[in-house]
């Protein structure tokens, strides 16, 4: 049998292997790197991306937004940095509990709105559109275990005092409604940098710098022309509208479908529109 000899390699023939070896060896690592080095700074910029969209929290990207649509669906608002003053309805038969036999509610909403988002320095009142009742809202600083305001009674169609809102913070508030049932709301303080924009159905044509009050009310849809006149008539604007059907599925003088009107004003004088909104009120058809 014959044996295989292998070939005799040079040294010079052994030096340029190594030389070659040597060489596809940097590339591979060049080319490692070259792939690593893209996919390390994508994902450091995705963890920045990431970290801005938390940044949220302190109110920089907070959308302003009063749509009544919107109030009624998600049961918030979000005020802009130009508002000085919210007023927040108390609904009509919003004292009642919800899965009730005979349904006695308009809207599943204690306050309307419920939830508002609200800039540093921002006064508060409540309007008390429950017809025949009396209400008393208390409101707990931060932590929920004290009171830092008390409206005292507010009587039906009246406002409550004025407070203002000087801290961050979320704060919790609530009335007695039918016995065992807590009417709840909060009032969430932030630093939001966007103003609040008249919508496209505005009745007035107020610039946004100009609007400094917001306000809720609720009225039967049914007669919605004659409000809206009466409201615009006294230097009100009737900024957006939302029809809804109520849960109660309609009662005599005030028909099924109800209103919500998102009002504004910028310059006038609040207590002439707490007092024009308390005549109104009262006139409304509910009970």
């Amino acid at each position: 049998m014959r044996a295989f000899i292998y070939p005799k390699i040079s040294p010079i023939h052994m030096n340029s292997i190594n030389k070659d070896s040597s060489i596809h060896l940097f590339l591979a690592i060049v080319c490692a790197l070259g792939l690593l080095i893209p996919a390390s700074y994508s994902l450091t910029n995705e963890v920045f991306a990431q970290q801005n969209v938390s940044s949220s929290g302190d109110g920089v990207n907070l959308q302003p937004n009063i749509d009544a649509e919107n109030i009624f669906n998600t049961k918030t608002m979000t005020l802009g940095n130009n508002i000085k003053n919210l007023v927040i309805l108390i609904p009509n038969e919003g004292h009642h509990a919800a899965g009730e036999d005979n349904e006695a509610r308009f809207l599943d909403q204690h306050f309307v709105p419920e939830n508002a988002v609200v800039n540093t320095g921002t006064t508060v009142q409540w309007f008390n559109g429950d017809a025949g009742h009396e209400r008393t809202i208390d409101v707990k600083d931060t932590d929920g275990s004290t009171s830092i305001f008390n409206t005292g009674e507010i009587v039906d169609s009246q406002a409550s005092n004025p407070f203002t809102f000087s801290n961050p913070g979320v704060f919790n508030y609530e009335a007695e409604g039918d016995p065992g049932v807590t009417m709840t709301g909060s009032v969430t303080v932030s630093n939001i940098q966007s103003p609040v924009a008249p919508t496209s159905s505005s009745t007035s044509n107020s610039s946004s710098g100009s609007i400094d009050t917001v306000g809720i009310l609720m009225v039967p849809t049914q007669d919605i022309d004659d409000y809206i006149n009466q409201i615009t008539s006294a230097g009100i604007t009737v900024d957006n509208t939302y029809d809804f059907k109520d849960l109660r599925g309609g009662q005599e003088g005030t028909g099924d479908t109800q209103t919500l009107i998102v009002w504004t004003t910028g310059g006038k004088d609040l207590n002439q529109t707490l007092s024009f909104l308390s005549g109104l009120s009262a006139d409304l058809p509910y009970s």
